[in-house]
C-alpha cells in the first residue's frame, strides 16, 4: 500500500474521531441550552454568534492551509479543541451553568474548524489522484455523516445517564486521541519562504484566491452565491428549527432527539455513499434540479406543524423524514460542488479558494439562524407559512440557477 493511501486512511480515521467529538459536544451543549432556557430566540442567537468565525476566519484558515504544513495544522486543531473543551469540563464540574460559557466554547470550536475544514479539503488533491476525488470526497462526507449518525445516539443516551459534565469530559479524550493519530499522517509539504511578513503574505494569498474566484473561475463565484441562499434557509433550519421543534415543540426525550439527529446523519451517509455511483449525474448543469427537489421536500414540514395535537408521533415522523430528504439531496450538491472546485482550481490555490467559497456561502448563515429563531418564537400557530415560503423560494432559486449556472459553465468551457 502506498504512503499516500495510508495517509488518506489515517486522515479519514482522525477526522471521523474528531467529528464524533465535535458532534457529541454540540449535541450536549445544544440540549443543555434548550433545557436551561426553553427559548428558540436565545438558542438561535447562541448558534448564530458561534457561526460567525466560520464566516470571517475561514478564508484566513484556507490561506494558512496552503502556506503551512497541513499535518501540523491538523495536529494543532485537535490539540486546541482538547484544551478548550478541557477548560469547559473543569468549569462544568465546578457547577457553572452559564449559557455564555457554553456559547463561547462552541464559538472557539467553530474558530478552530475555520482552519481545520479547509486543511482537510486542501489535503485531498495532494494525496489523492484527480480521477479519485469524487470517491475521496464521498468518503470524507460519509465519515462526517457517520459522526452525525452515531454521535447523537451516543449523546442522547449518555446525556441522560452520565450527565453533561462527564459527556464533555469524554470529548476531551476523543479530541486528544485524534490529535495523536494526526501525528502519524504524512502529507507532502514544501516549506515556503518565511522571511516575508506573515500578515502581508496571508493578505496576498487571500487576494490571489479572490482573484481566482471572481475573475478566473466565475462559475465558482456563482455557485457560492447560490449556496449563500441555500445556507440562509437550510443551515438555519437544521441548526435551529430542527433541534427546537424536536425537543421543545414535539417534547421528545434526549434519546428521541438523538435518534432524530441520527436519522439526519443516515440520510447524509446514504447521499455520500451513492455520490460515487452518481458521478455522471453530479454535474453543474444538473444542480438546479436538485435545488428544486430540496424546495419541494420542505412542503411536508409545513404539513407537520399543521397537524392537530392528537396526531401522536406522526407530525414528528413527517418532520424528520422531510429533513432526511433535504439533507440527502444537499449532500449530493455539496459533493458535486466541492469536487468541481478541487478539480478545477490549481493545487496551490485549493485551500484558499475552497475557504473563500465556503465563507461566501456561509455569510448568510448567522443572519438566517437569528431570523428563523425570532420567527419560530413569534409565529406560533401560523409557523407553517414560514416553511411554505421557504419551499417556494427554494424552487424559484432552482429556476434562477438553471439559467445562470449553465450559461457561465458553457462560456467558461468554450
Amino acid at each position: 500500500m502506498s504512503q499516500n493511501k495510508i495517509s488518506f486512511i489515517l486522515l479519514v480515521i482522525s477526522q471521523g474521531i474528531s467529528l464524533i467529538g465535535t458532534s457529541l459536544l454540540r449535541f450536549a451543549i445544544s440540549l443543555h441550552v434548550l433545557d436551561l432556557t426553553g427559548s428558540a430566540e436565545v438558542f438561535a442567537t447562541m448558534v448564530a454568534i458561534s457561526f460567525l468565525p466560520m464566516v470571517f476566519f475561514m478564508p484566513i484558515g484556507g490561506a494558512i492551509a496552503d502556506r503551512f504544513s497541513k499535518k501540523m495544522l491538523l495536529v494543532v486543531s485537535d490539540s486546541a479543541n482538547t484544551l478548550f473543551v478541557g477548560a469547559l469540563a473543569v468549569l462544568l464540574f465546578g457547577g457553572s451553568q452559564s449559557v455564555f460559557l457554553l456559547g463561547a466554547t462552541i464559538t472557539l470550536l467553530t474558530l478552530v474548524s475555520a482552519a481545520y475544514h479547509p486543511t482537510v479539503s486542501a489535503c485531498l488533491p495532494v494525496i489523492v489522484e484527480k480521477d479519485e476525488l469524487v470517491k475521496a470526497n464521498g468518503i470524507i462526507k460519509g465519515i462526517r455523516s457517520i459522526s452525525i449518525l452515531a454521535a447523537p445516539m451516543m449523546a442522547g443516551f449518555l446525556f441522560g445517564t452520565i450527565g453533561v459534565e462527564n459527556l464533555v469530559g469524554l470529548c476531551v479524550i476523543i479530541f486528544l486521541f485524534s490529535a495523536i493519530i494526526n501525528i502519524f499522517i504524512k502529507i507532502p509539504y514544501t516549506p515556503k519562504d518565511r522571511r516575508e511578513n506573515i500578515v502581508r503574505v496571508i493578505a496576498t494569498d487571500l487576494k490571489e484566491g479572490f482573484v481566482h474566484i471572481t475573475k478566473e473561475n466565475p462559475l465558482l463565484l456563482r455557485l457560492s452565491l447560490v449556496f449563500t441562499v441555500l445556507v440562509f434557509f437550510f443551515q438555519a433550519m437544521l441548526s435551529v428549527a430542527f433541534p427546537y421543534m424536536v425537543r421543545i415543540s414535539f417534547g421528545m426525550s434526549e434519546q428521541s432527539v438523538g435518534m432524530a439527529n441520527a436519522a439526519i446523519g443516515a440520510a447524509i451517509l446514504v447521499g455520500s455513499l451513492v455520490a460515487g455511483r452518481l458521478r455522471n449525474y453530479l454535474k453543474i448543469d444538473r444542480l438546479p434540479y436538485f435545488i428544486a427537489a430540496i424546495g419541494l421536500a420542505v412542503t411536508p414540514i409545513a404539513i407537520s406543524v399543521l397537524l392537530p395535537a392528537g396526531s401522536g408521533i406522526l407530525p414528528m415522523l413527517l418532520f424528520v423524514a422531510s429533513f432526511m430528504i433535504i439533507m440527502f439531496t444537499f449532500t449530493l450538491i455539496d459533493i458535486a460542488v466541492m469536487t468541481y472546485a478541487q478539480a478545477n482550481v490549481p493545487v496551490h490555490l485549493v485551500g484558499k479558494a475552497v475557504a473563500i467559497f465556503m465563507s461566501i456561502a456561509n455569510l448568510s448563515a448567522p443572519i438566517g439562524q437569528f431570523v428563523l429563531g425570532l420567527l419560530i418564537e413569534n409565529l406560533g400557530d401560523v409557523q407553517f407559512v414560514l416553511y411554505i415560503a421557504i419551499a417556494v423560494l427554494t424552487v424559484f432559486l432552482g429556476f434562477i440557477a438553471k439559467k445562470h449556472l449553465v450559461i457561465v459553465e458553457k462560456t467558461q468551457n468554450s
